[in-house]
């Protein structure tokens, strides 16, 4: 008998590569429809600057996002589906399908599916609620956790740096955003300027001009009218006029 179940296992694994158990998959869709409607509900107190209704939904967020994982879970195989939790990964899974090829053991015949989780969303409110309590420390947390579950994400990327610059954490914010865009493939040219710009606010609180001056000079040559990028250039020569 245990031979025979350990041939089943066997060719399982062979014809259905990264199979999860049902309760798996089940788990994640029943966790990421629990929590939709809070997101959403958080989302418009956001967009509407109540700040009292946002700040009474942080308990509840943060003992969701205390659950998370650390890292996104990994795509697997949901009956018929494979899904995919990750919404760079899945562009990566859907280049591998158009060219015919297998990716991480799933053949390119596979029916690849973007389940979004809400996890990335969820860290955005935890940590952009905490900012506007002035919880600098605990926004900063908040959203590192996020990169580390979904580490190319825009948003999050974004805030993150907003946090560091609101800490005066000015020496991290060149080292992390060089991280960021050396992976990154789908962020918009001034979405790169305007980071490249901020790597450019870095040096400048750091005390390192010249390099500031370079970043933002690289910025405006993404996007020349790029208003970051010239406030660096700005603080250089305030500083430079001051020294002489």
């Amino acid at each position: 008998m245990f031979k025979d179940l350990f041939s089943t296992i066997a060719v399982v694994a062979l014809i259905a590569p990264g199979a999860a158990f049902a309760g798996s998959c089940e788990d994640r869709a029943a966790f990421a429809a629990e929590v939709q409607p809070d997101i959403d509900k958080t989302f418009a107190l956001m967009k509407a600057q109540d700040k009292p209704g946002f700040t009474a939904m942080l308990p509840a967020l943060q003992k969701r996002f205390a659950t998370l994982p650390a890292t996104m879970p990994a795509a697997e195989r949901c009956g018929s589906e494979v899904r995919v939790y990750d919404d760079h990964q899945f562009a990566a899974y859907t280049a591998a399908k158009q060219a015919g090829r297998a990716i991480d053991g799933f053949p390119a015949s596979s029916t690849f599916v973007m389940r979004n989780l809400h996890y990335a969303e969820l860290a955005y409110a935890v940590g952009w609620i905490q900012y506007e309590m002035e919880d600098y420390a605990g926004a900063k947390a908040s959203y590192a956790k996020g990169l580390a579950i979904a580490p190319n994400q825009h948003d999050l990327t974004k805030e993150y740096v907003a946090t560091l610059l609101g800490l005066s954490a000015y020496a991290d914010i060149p080292p992390f955003i060089d991280k960021f865009l050396a992976t990154d493939k789908d962020l918009e040219a001034q979405g790169r300027a305007n980071l490249i710009a901020a790597k450019g606010i870095g040096f400048a609180g750091a005390g390192n001009m010249a390099a500031a001056a370079t970043a933002a000079n690289e910025a405006k040559a993404l996007d020349p009218t790029n208003e970051y990028a010239d406030l660096v250039l700005k603080l250089v020569a305030q500083k430079q006029g001051a020294a002489n």
